[in-house]
């Protein structure tokens, strides 16, 4: 390993000045008006969606993928979360994120990496670390620097050069991919 703050290493240290701390609270008149006001964009998109898959169901799908109506909904346990939320919970919340996004990343490249070893490919693919994307509604009550010493504990490090912290957070799993 590379001595720490070397560049390209998974020690680099975010750049000077950068917050790392929690973000701001969302207002709570936006969240109430958020977590209300869905349901008349919801169901509209509930019946676009069945149709979508109605339609991939019946041979006439496209090749894009459906809606992702789970993420921009506010679910009523984010919704006490953004509310009255503390860093216990954030960080609970960010961990379960990091698994959700993190194991399939993970399991993509063990079964590359296995395919190149058995053969199994007509090419061979590029051994790389798994990177992965957290956006910042996944880390607001314990900021960039939470996550990323979250992360660290689970074999991941932060790449400065590209996250922005008051938007999203990208990782890399530097080290074994377990198993």
């Amino acid at each position: 390993m590379s001595a720490p703050g070397t560049t390209g290493t998974p020690y680099d240290p975010p750049p000077p000045g950068t917050d790392l701390g929690p973000l701001p609270r969302r207002s709570a008149l936006g969240l109430a008006l958020q977590f209300w006001l869905q349901w008349l964009w919801l169901v509209p998109w509930g019946v676009l969606v069945a149709l979508y898959f109605l339609g991939a169901l019946l041979g006439a799908g496209g090749d894009s993928v459906g809606p992702n109506i789970v993420r921009s909904t506010l679910t009523p346990r984010r919704y006490r979360l953004e509310r009255r939320g503390g860093p216990q919970e954030w960080e609970a919340f960010a961990a379960a994120e990091l698994e959700r996004v993190g194991a399939p990343a993970l399991a993509r490249e063990r079964e590359r990496r296995a395919a190149n070893a058995a053969g199994r490919s007509r090419y061979r693919h590029p051994e790389t670390d798994p990177q992965v994307r957290i956006r910042s509604r996944s880390y607001r009550g314990i900021g960039a620097g939470g996550l990323a010493a979250l992360a660290a504990r689970q074999g991941w490090q932060v790449d400065w050069a590209r996250t922005r912290p008051a938007a999203e957070v990208r990782l890399v799993h530097r080290g074994p991919l377990g198993g």
